[in-house]
């Protein structure tokens, strides 16, 4: 039977979340459908410690403010814009759920996958369109799907007819469903004149340790690839990861780092040869563990007695202290719960993770899951693995009060994998390089955001006599904006996004709007890609979808006069000047 709404919302992330909000609070019917059994995307997921805009609340006057408010009167991190978007991962999850079971116009429809995507159609009348204005294929009618049989809880599938549909999805699932045009990997430097697209030899990072056995042999960190020329396209896509939660308070919540489900010593054999080679190895080697390490809630009586200038500073400046104090010693000292960023998983993966199926997703999180947690778990508990080395891992463990419903593999793991970037719209209009860099205000701006152009190397190789090469680890700071001024890590350009980059062109697929995998070059969506940013484009997106509705104008047709009007009543920030 057919289940009918006013929006259907591919991807319970954070962007698809606040947009399904916003429509079921302007009493709109509203579905949201993912292949995921839980909610929240990275932000539940183990994202913890997150890029925030320095100067400025992107995300002011709308239900993202409300979640960072109930957030940070939680976790006590309330004192600055980036600092509210620091936090652990279940405290992400009770606020979401409370903001969803709050509106009885949204109906879940979690562990289902897409299986067809159903155009519209024109009924003849004697050979003629029964509608003049009518096209016929233009947009979506109904979307098929079935229960991910999968997961340890399968939905069950339905059919689904709505009036708008957005896409926020890290992977652009509907969007490639649907036939909608779309990008992946890195554009050719030609194609919008990035000087930063494409290959890039330039952007090269080394590392003294090998990733070749003492055969010659590769392991499976690395790989023999000759650099393409500079400039040219290809699609690999940024490194992947798990962001984590991860606690060194000893007890029953300490669930140290188990070894999971399967595990055989002999697919470890690489992290016994590094812990052997790196006398040095320690839970912040960050490419084998985790960094940066950041404390996931803020103690003040701790920080009073932790920072020794605590007195003579200021609020923010106390609570970012106690955010990091976080090296080895201060870990110690005051042992607590921390947000990890973990390794990076670069190679051929990722461009597949981002195309994949949604069982082979799944089957691709279960994999990495079992690399990194098997790790760990190597590294803590293994007695291959020198005693020191054994010693300095062995206070650390998951957390038993996270995770223990929505994970991969095993309770404690995270719920998501870190996706940096996936399928991008190919839309109306396309942000590049020359729009982020050199502050644009598009005439037809629904959000707006700041970041500096940051991407994770998308390739990591052998270098002959020794070493490790990481090619694509760009981070273009510091540089003169427009103005003159210098762009650098504590001074990010704003970045605008348009109406017309969020949905295909005309005649395209008139009722989608894509909230996440916007049209940008991935150059420029290597600035665009943060959470904080996409919740606001995605909360814009509910307001672009709701005048659609009343205006009975499909999304791609709307003119930007009623949209903005429309912003603008809900107190948005939408242009940066």
């Amino acid at each position: 039977m057919m289940r009918k709404f006013d929006v259907f919302v591919h991807g319970a992330t954070p962007s698809g979340i606040f947009s399904a909000i916003v429509c079921a609070r302007a009493g709109k019917s509203v579905v949201i459908q993912a292949p995921e059994s839980s909610i929240g995307g990275m932000i539940t997921g183990g994202l913890g410690i997150t890029d925030a805009p320095h100067r400025f609340k992107n995300w002011a006057g709308g239900v993202v403010e409300e979640f960072t408010d109930a957030v940070s009167s939680i976790t006590g991190y309330n004192a600055s814009s980036f600092l509210q978007w620091n936090f652990p991962p279940s405290v992400a999850h009770r606020v979401l759920s409370r903001m969803i079971r709050a509106e009885p116009n949204i109906v879940l429809a979690l562990g289902e996958t897409i299986t067809q995507v159903i155009r519209n159609e024109i009924v003849d009348q004697d050979g003629q369109p029964d509608s003049a204005v009518a096209e016929r294929g233009t947009s979506i009618a109904a979307i098929a799907t079935e229960g991910c049989s999968w997961l340890r809880k399968p939905g069950k599938g339905g059919l689904y007819a709505a009036k708008v549909y957005i896409d926020a999805s890290y992977n652009g699932g509907l969007m490639a469903a649907a036939n909608v045009p779309w990008r992946i990997g890195r554009e050719a430097a030609s194609q919008f004149g990035e000087n930063y697209a494409g290959a890039n030899p330039g952007c090269v990072t080394e590392r003294t340790y090998d990733v070749v056995d003492e055969k010659g042999n590769l392991t499976r960190y690395g790989g023999w690839r000759a650099f393409e020329p500079k400039g040219s396209a290809d699609r690999r896509s940024m490194a992947m990861g798990f962001r984590n939660c991860i606690t060194n308070i000893p007890g029953e919540q300490n669930l140290r780092f188990p070894a999971p489900p399967g595990f055989d010593i002999r697919d470890f054999s690489d992290e016994i040869r590094i812990a052997n080679d790196d006398p040095s190895l320690k839970i912040n080697t960050r490419e084998h563990a985790y960094r940066p390490i950041y404390r996931a809630t803020y103690d003040a009586e701790s920080a009073s007695r932790a920072i020794p200038d605590f007195p003579d500073l200021n609020e923010v400046q106390r609570q970012n202290a106690w955010l990091r104090f976080s090296n080895i010693r201060n870990m110690s000292e005051y042992r607590d719960k921390f947000s990890a960023n973990g390794s990076d998983i670069r190679g051929p993966i990722c461009a597949e993770y981002c195309e994949a199926s949604d069982r082979r997703r799944h089957e691709i999180r279960e994999l990495l899951a079992y690399r990194e947690l098997g790790r760990l778990h190597v590294f803590q508990q293994r007695p291959e693995v020198p005693y020191d080395i054994r010693k300095r891992f062995s206070p650390w463990g998951l957390c038993a009060d996270e995770w223990q419903e929505d994970y991969i593999l095993t309770p404690g793991w995270p719920s998501e994998l870190y996706q940096r970037e996936g399928r991008r719209l190919v839309g109306q209009a396309t942000i590049n390089f020359w729009h982020a860099v050199y502050e644009v205000n598009w005439d037809d701006s629904i959000a707006v955001g700041q970041y500096v152009l940051d991407s994770k190397a998308k390739t990591q190789s052998a270098i002959p006599f020794g070493g490790t090469r990481f090619e694509g680890h760009l981070a273009v700071q510091p540089f003169p904006d427009a103005n003159g001024t210098e762009v650098n890590a504590g001074n990010y350009n704003f970045i605008t996004v348009p109406l017309r980059a969020v949905v295909p062109p005309v005649g395209e697929c008139d009722n989608l709007i894509v909230s996440w995998g916007i049209s940008a070059s991935e150059v420029a969506f290597t600035a665009i890609r943060l959470e904080p940013f996409l919740s606001a484009v995605g909360e814009a997106c509910g307001h672009v979808a709701l005048t659609s509705l009343e205006m009975e104008v499909s999304p791609a047709k709307l003119s930007y006069a009623p949209v903005q009007n429309r912003l603008k009543k809900a107190g948005l920030t939408i242009t940066r000047f």
